[in-house]
């Protein structure tokens, strides 16, 4: 598959069939807290914020794609400017799904993010807790996946 990036003026090519995924789940990443109020919502909020921009820093341009409500649980949803995309659960879940193999720029960019808003053993934590992968993406599969 590609496509004509009319900004940059360049062709960009998907090759192979493979998604590569990041997941961490951990009450450590600096964005969770207890959600009592609106205040609260608002709080965290900023937070998000400030951890995406941190990534955006040293990854990739980040795009806001909106934030859906699942089973008392806020996700918010983003797009990498290069391909990708990234859902943070206010529980404390992220995970990132690429295109190409950029899985360890990314977990840099995560540590980065993580040691600007908490500390250093935080940022070692969660990267030491991260589960990687491949997956492989097939509509086939996942239409006849009933």
């Amino acid at each position: 598959m590609s496509k004509i990036n009319k900004k940059e003026k360049k062709e960009v090519h998907y090759k192979g069939r493979g998604c590569y995924v990041l997941k961490i789940k951990s009450k450590v990443l600096p964005f969770v807290e207890k959600i009592e109020n609106y205040k609260d919502v608002e709080d965290v909020n900023n937070k998000v914020q400030k951890f995406v921009s941190f990534i955006e820093k040293k990854f990739d341009t980040i795009w806001y794609i909106g934030a859906d409500y699942f089973d008392n649980d806020l996700i918010e949803r983003f797009m990498f400017h290069n391909g990708g995309f990234m859902e943070i659960s206010l529980d404390g879940i992220l995970k990132v799904y690429l295109y190409e193999d950029k899985i360890d720029k990314f977990k840099k960019a995560l540590r980065y993010a993580v040691e600007k808003m908490s500390n250093k053993g935080s940022a070692a934590h969660i990267v030491r807790h991260l589960k990687v992968g491949k997956k492989l993406i097939s509509l086939e599969a996942s239409l006849t996946k009933r």
